[in-house]
């Protein structure tokens, strides 16, 4: 940790800037506590954007290959792992703290892995330049986790979890999209990035860039790294969900000791990144709700009849912004108050 100047300005780089989490990080730089200095949209060298938002500004978008890094103090990787893996070396090489979100960091051991609001204080012992944020849905699981730590370990998860088709970027959009306008129009349905038809389906697995046959495995170990839990137990199942942005999941706790309900609604209500519904609505969805919006909205909690320590939830949030772009930009925040 060192010593800054309160007055100075920060530099920052958004790497893939012109896909659905640069632009998330950008709408929420604009409004962070971050004193932006010069900022610098990159993209590949095929992109065809030539223009992005930046609050009231716009931007030109420059091409990652040609950009020098010793112009920047702050970089957000919004790429995915292969090309996080090729400039992140650049980066870090002409000084930059790097905040990636892609699957290449955040299944490094060396590299601390962060939710703002849970961890953070991971950042104290940071030997290198590079933060990781987590998947999407470990973010909104460690957010409705961090709170219930005061009730005892929660020994096991058992979540099935409904992906939006953004978590692949615009290509899942623009696939959803496609299928969507060929079967109101009775034309054949083309499926590229999905195993099947995913418009008005849904498909017992997640389709994704990143993802193997080990993303499951890969969930459990970023929320046991995040929560500091090595023992805890995460049995999910993956479901790919026809709507465009928001993730929705239905979770069984299994605490190691008795709990209250009430205990658990009163911890829950009380967490600024929670936001708790009334029990008796039949809210809250991903569209109406959580859609651009920051935190993680709880709805239908209630005991678990068939088990008696366990409590079972629903929970909905913007896989874009608050699984991914809010998290990084909270991550810089820090880093810019006490590293850079």
């Amino acid at each position: 940790m060192t010593d800054k100047n309160d007055n100075a300005t920060v530099n920052i780089a958004v790497v893939g800037a012109t896909g659905l989490v640069g632009n998330a990080v950008l709408e929420h730089l604009a409004d962070s506590n971050i004193p932006v200095g010069q900022l610098y949209a990159l993209a590949s060298d095929n992109s065809e954007v030539e223009f992005v938002d930046f609050g009231k500004r716009s931007l030109s978008v420059h091409s990652s290959s040609e950009f020098d890094f010793n112009q920047v103090q702050l970089c957000f990787f919004c790429t995915p792992a292969e090309v996080a893996a090729e400039y992140l070396p650049v980066a870090t090489k002409a000084g930059c703290y790097c905040i990636d979100f892609s699957s290449h960091s955040r299944l490094d051991d060396n590299v601390p892995l962060i939710v703002s609001g849970v961890n953070e204080k991971a950042l104290q012992a940071l030997e290198g330049k590079i933060i990781a944020s987590p998947d999407s849905s470990v973010v909104h699981l460690a957010l409705i986790l961090a709170p219930l730590k005061e009730l005892g370990p929660v020994e096991r998860i058992n979540a099935t979890v409904l992906r939006a088709v953004s978590d692949i970027g615009r290509k899942g959009i623009d696939e959803l999209s496609q299928q969507s306008i060929a079967l109101f129009n009775l034309k054949p349905i083309k499926h590229e990035h999905f195993s099947a038809q995913v418009a008005f389906n849904v498909l017992p697995h997640v389709s994704h860039a990143d993802a193997d046959n080990r993303f499951a495995t890969d969930l459990q170990n970023e929320l046991s790294r995040v929560m500091l839990d090595d023992a805890l137990l995460l049995n999910v199942s993956l479901v790919q969900a026809p709507v465009f942005y928001g993730h929705s999941m239905t979770l069984q706790l299994e605490f190691s000791q008795d709990v209250e309900l009430a205990q658990v609604t009163r911890l829950l209500a009380a967490a600024g990144d929670l936001h708790l519904t009334g029990q008796t609505a039949n809210r809250p969805d991903s569209v109406s709700d959580a859609v651009n919006q920051k935190g993680v909205f709880l709805g239908c909690v209630r005991a678990d009849p068939t088990w008696q320590n366990g409590i079972n939830l629903w929970a909905v949030a913007d896989n874009i912004h608050q699984g991914a772009a809010i998290n990084g930009v909270q991550i810089g925040e820090i880093l810019v108050k006490s590293y850079l």
